[in-house]
């Protein structure tokens, strides 16, 4: 029945209530016609078709005169044929038992029977039969509506729930015409209703007890269950097409006798699978009931062959017994209400007296008021109206306020539970905002539930270990002085399972357990915790946790206002538990971004504070991460008074693992300069060092350029690096000579495609070194800035000083820019060879 869980709880409680009376408004006038106003009228005797082997073409043979009866003192006998009553002919038995029920109690009746060859006019007195069968399962039906109503209504969306609601339904429309005989037609409406009682009846029954009190398993369980209803309903069918006239017959009673033992079976064998025995006792009591019942419906069939009569030729008291099948409504509603779906007792009592208490505030109200009109008309007779239209007022404002601090007082006195609780969640909630962690929080409501329900085992799970860190392994005192640790994905697997289909709180004993979708191993887990009863903890629609309860001291199930006051106290703890996290995320946050400034000063401390440079290169540097700390970096490295290295790297990726390799890298080429004489040596001993150690999603691009002024040249090799920007004979060009990112390959394939060049220098030559965020700096429309354009900006400034070059260059990307993040690392290098002086 999935497809009814797409409503609401609320359209599903309509739902049920209109079906229910719908029910419950066909059984009632079934019961009033079948006992009242269309009550059988009896004459003290038996038709039948055949008597000793003849049979006749018209009229009915009259056997089995009770002595003493109606048709005994009218001197009728068996073998009389009856041929008309009142002068009215039939075709049929049916037809003659319709024209006979016209008549009432003590009303006479001309029968016309054939006696031999005579034809005689007999008169007798009638009566009205009280046929208590009809009463017996009339109950039977309205004990199965009422409580099938209550379970539906508390829990619309429980499945166990839905098909015990629909067996009371079809029981009611089933069982409230046991005995009503009439002939079968699409037009008949009680007929149809009682077939379609029928029809779904017993397939309820056994289709509710594979499901309660646990899910009992058998292969191809869906098309079991289909073939359940489809048997009985063909088998309906079929005694409809073939006796139309009888609906009531032995292949029926035989094939609903089975669907009742196979229910009672499969009930039984759930029984024997639990091993609980608080469990086990109020199931018992269902037991005990059908053994009871049994009794009574065992009665109902032996009864008949006993006294080898139809049962109205039988003193209709001789059938009492058969009362004991009401056991099965009765032990239904006792185990189902006390132990499993809805504590109905609280809200039948509290409706009651409640409704009790209105109305005697009503009649004293009434009593007030005729009191006082009384008397003031006696002092005032002249303002009698005015006086009337006054009391009216003060009733009418009153009478709420009134009403409302009398149920106060009842909810105190005598619902003290209840009045406790609203208590406690008050008190809870006061405290709520001065509990500054989650420890507190904890703790406060473990503190709640044992002031309130005694409860002694509580604990809180988290789904994110991030809640543990948070408690920072903490002594939290729970009920049981539990600490509260991380318990393995496996438990979070569990728990995580438990809510997956919906959020609404779960009991966790064996018999709820056999319903949830979990593997054996997590019904293990949850069962050696001995939890009770677990209530999520939801942020908006996110699983956060659960708060898991063990048994009541009482011993008792947890009832709708237990689990109301916990859904409560857990919506509320959950805002507490977030605002714990965030406050957390945000202390952590802090911390974080102190260290990454502290990280940011580092590594600018790595780069050349002042560049110390050689006589007769200008240069200038910048560098600017695109979050705290960056991947690029930049060096300028003095080998001597006519030698000089400038270094430009880029690691791939950004922030603090980019930042970490940089550090490594500048360390690993500062060391190489020291050894090797040319930027490719330098290049191919880092590539080693680092090859087998740099994570293989990640790389490293480099230029280093020598600047030797005494051989007036300068060598520049890339190792996958953006092409260096230099001036020969007044044009910019681009040096793109071959090479690969360090760390991608090993030491001979890097060099074999490692490549250096040699290039004269001259006074006024530019060379400028950039990594790829300069040039891939994007605009709000994800429009790059382009070499071409730091092309134009050199070659306009390129009279300016270095650092007038830089700044022009890099004020002219912040504007192209504009209000679009930085989404790289920019770094610069400008250098420019002075003339001699």
């Amino acid at each position: 029945m999935k497809f009814l869980n797409k409503f609401s709880d609320g359209t599903l409680r309509v739902l049920f209530t209109f079906v229910a009376l719908y029910c419950f408004a066909f059984a009632s006038i079934n019961l009033i016609r079948t006992m009242f106003t269309e009550r059988m009228t009896t004459d003290d005797c038996l038709w039948i078709t055949e008597y000793q082997g003849q049979s006749i073409k018209e009229g009915i043979f009259i056997d089995q005169i009770i002595p003493g009866g109606v048709s005994d003192k009218a001197g009728l006998k068996n073998g009389d044929i009856l041929i008309s009553i009142d002068g009215k002919k039939f075709s049929s038995i049916y037809e003659a038992q319709k024209i006979l029920n016209n008549f009432s109690t003590d009303q006479t009746v001309i029968y016309t029977v054939l006696r031999g060859d005579q034809i005689l006019n007999v008169e007798l007195t009638v009566y009205k039969l009280f046929n208590i069968l009809n009463l017996i399962f009339a109950l039977l039906g309205f004990g199965f509506l009422v409580i099938g109503h209550l379970v539906g209504y508390s829990k619309p969306k429980e499945l166990t729930s839905q098909l015990f609601f629909f067996l009371g339904c079809s029981a009611a429309l089933a069982f409230t015409s046991f005995n009503v005989i009439g002939q079968i037609t699409s037009q008949n409406l009680t007929m149809l209703n009682r077939i379609t009682g029928l029809i779904l009846f017993y397939p309820l029954f056994v289709h509710f007890f594979m499901t309660y009190p646990v899910r009992y398993e058998i292969r191809n369980r869906k098309f079991f269950i289909i073939a359940v209803y489809l048997i009985f309903f063909i088998s309906v069918m079929l005694q409809i097409y073939l006796f139309p006239n009888y609906f009531l017959n032995v292949y029926l009673t035989v094939l609903s006798s089975l669907y009742t033992i196979t229910g009672i079976y499969f009930f039984v064998s759930t029984y024997q699978r639990i091993n609980d025995e608080n469990l086990r006792k109020p199931l018992r009591i269902i037991i005990y009931g059908f053994i009871i019942a049994g009794i009574g419906v065992l009665y109902t069939f032996v009864i008949p062959f006993i006294v080898n009569k139809p049962n109205f030729l039988v003193t209709p008291w001789i059938y009492s017994p058969c009362s004991l099948v009401l056991a099965i409504p009765i032990s239904f509603g006792y185990s189902i209400f006390r132990y499993r779906i809805l504590d109905t007792e609280f809200i039948i009592k509290k409706g009651l007296v409640f409704g009790i208490i209105t109305a005697f505030i009503v009649g004293m109200y009434l009593l007030l008021v005729l009191f006082l009109d009384s008397i003031l008309s006696q002092i005032m007779p002249e303002n009698k109206q005015l006086l009337t239209i006054a009391l009216i007022i003060i009733v009418t404002f009153s009478f709420d306020f009134v009403n409302k601090k009398a149920k106060e007082f009842v909810d105190k006195q005598f619902y003290r539970e209840r009045y406790n609780y609203r208590k406690s969640l008050l008190l809870f909630s006061e405290e709520l905002p001065y509990l500054d962690s989650m420890k507190k929080v904890i703790e406060q409501l473990g503190s709640s539930v044992k002031e309130t329900m005694g409860i002694d085992k509580m604990n809180v799970w988290f789904k994110d270990p991030d809640y543990y860190k948070i408690l920072q392994g903490e002594y939290v005192k729970t009920n049981k002085n539990e600490v509260l640790t991380y318990k393995g994905e496996i438990f979070d697997d569990a728990f995580t399972s438990v809510f997956k289909n919906n959020r609404e709180p779960k009991l966790l004993n064996d018999v709820y357990l056999q319903e949830l979708n979990l593997s054996r191993e997590e019904k293990e887990i949850i069962k050696n915790e001995k939890y009770v009863l677990s209530i999520p903890i939801y942020i908006k629609d996110n699983l956060i946790g659960a708060m898991n309860f063990g048994e009541k001291p009482s011993g008792k199930a947890y009832s709708e206002e237990d689990i109301d006051l916990l859904k409560t106290l857990s919506s509320q703890a959950s805002i507490s538990f977030e605002n714990s996290r965030l406050q957390q995320e945000r202390i952590s946050k802090q911390k974080i971004e102190e260290e990454l400034q502290i990280a940011r000063k580092i590594q600018m401390g790595l780069l050349p504070q002042s560049i110390n440079s050689i006589d007769g290169i200008e240069i200038s540097g910048f560098y600017n991460p695109a979050t705290v700390i960056g991947g690029d970096f930049y060096d300028v490295i003095k080998l001597n008074d006519k030698k000089m290295l400038v270094v430009v790297a880029d690691v791939s990726g950004k922030g603090i693992p980019a930042a970490l390799y940089m550090s490594k890298v500048q360390a690993m080429i500062q060391f190489a300069a020291t050894i090797f004489a040319s930027p490719k040596e330098i290049l191919i001993e880092v590539n080693k060092l680092i090859h087998q150690k740099i994570d293989k999603k990640s790389f490293i691009t480099s230029v280093i350029a020598l600047f030797d002024l005494e051989k007036m040249t300068v060598r520049i090799c890339r190792a996958g690096h953006n092409p260096v920007i230099y001036s020969t004979n007044g044009k910019f060009q681009l040096l793109k000579n071959k090479g690969m990112g360090l760390g991608l390959e090993s030491d001979k394939f890097f060099e074999s495609h490692l490549e250096e060049t040699e290039i004269k220098i001259s006074e006024d030559n530019l060379f400028i070194f950039y990594s790829d965020g300069l040039t891939e700096a994007m605009n709000t429309n994800k429009v790059e800035f382009g070499t071409d354009k730091v092309l134009d900006i050199i070659s306009e400034n390129r009279q300016h000083s270095c650092s007038s070059i830089q700044k022009e260059v890099i004020d002219s990307v912040n504007s192209f820019r504009g209000n679009a993040e930085q989404n790289d690392d920019i770094t610069l290098v400008i250098t420019k060879i002075k003339p001699k002086s």
